[in-house]
């Protein structure tokens, strides 16, 4: 019996392969459909619960950079998705995007990420979330969590012992698996932005920024996150090949011209 169950969620796995754009394994037991449906939902929830600005320069000029960085999908990607962009009325530095193409950035980031080629970086890093499937993943992980607690209970497994799995899972998988989620979208951030005609050298700044403000963080072992440190110098080994494919949109014309006028 218990190989029986082993050996069906081994299947399981196996037949929910998947690949992200660095041709990296993914686990993925939902559909399109399905995450937009729940990405959707969310967004609406937020609208609703969140105050959105007013500031009509702040909406404009985020859309502005927004819809450079859609442009620079590939087909697939830009018409996969019913793309949307909130701008919140929240001090927060930050901006997420979600499965259905649903983007939201909080009007605190604009003293952070303070010119168009910041604002490109963060919100092409939230896209490339998107684009690679990151919340199927991190919901298909969640689900391989339970499955895994629930098969150690049909085992006879004790409850201390559960309890020691459970925490051990979430240091030993979970977590480096959010950072590998975390670095993916900073590489698939970096070069869409370089492809949309914004300057990648200006997500240093962005990061040396956010750094200054972060305040306290938890040990990077710890973090969901890599440390600001830990990208910087990613993004930096990566920055040659992205100032190649800025070149390269610039000569097909693409400068973004997008104006926040501060007041």
């Amino acid at each position: 019996m218990n190989k029986l169950i082993a050996f069906s969620i081994l299947s399981v796995l196996l037949a929910a392969c998947a690949t992200s754009p660095t041709d990296r394994r993914q686990v993925v037991f939902y559909s399109e459909e399905q995450m937009a449906q729940q990405g959707e939902a969310a967004y609406r929830q937020m609208q609703d619960q969140i105050p959105i600005t007013e500031n009509r320069n702040q909406t404009n000029y985020v859309q502005c950079v927004a819809d450079y960085i859609i442009e620079a999908l590939s087909d697939e990607q830009r018409n996969a998705n019913v793309w949307e962009v909130t701008v919140f009325d929240n001090e927060q530095a930050n901006a997420f995007a979600l499965p259905g193409g649903k983007i939201g950035v909080y009007n605190g980031l604009l003293d952070v990420a303070v010119t168009q080629h910041q604002l490109a970086a963060v919100m092409a890093h939230e896209v490339g979330h998107v684009i690679a499937n990151h919340s199927n993943e991190r919901a298909s992980q969640s689900t391989i969590r339970t499955v895994g607690v629930t098969a150690a209970r049909i085992f006879g497994v004790s409850d201390t012992a559960i309890e020691a799995i459970d925490y051990g899972t979430q240091i030993g998988l979970f977590l480096p698996f959010n950072r590998t989620q975390e670095s993916e979208a900073d590489v698939v951030g970096l070069m869409l932005m370089a492809e949309a005609g914004f300057n990648p050298q200006q997500s240093i700044t962005l990061w040396e920024n956010m750094n200054a403000v972060g305040g306290q963080r938890p040990p990077e072992f710890l973090s969901t996150h890599p440390a600001p440190e830990t990208r910087m110098s990613r993004l930096n080994e990566m920055m040659s090949a992205a100032q190649t494919l800025r070149r390269q949109a610039q000569s097909q014309g693409l400068n973004p011209d997008c104006v926040y006028l501060r007041r």
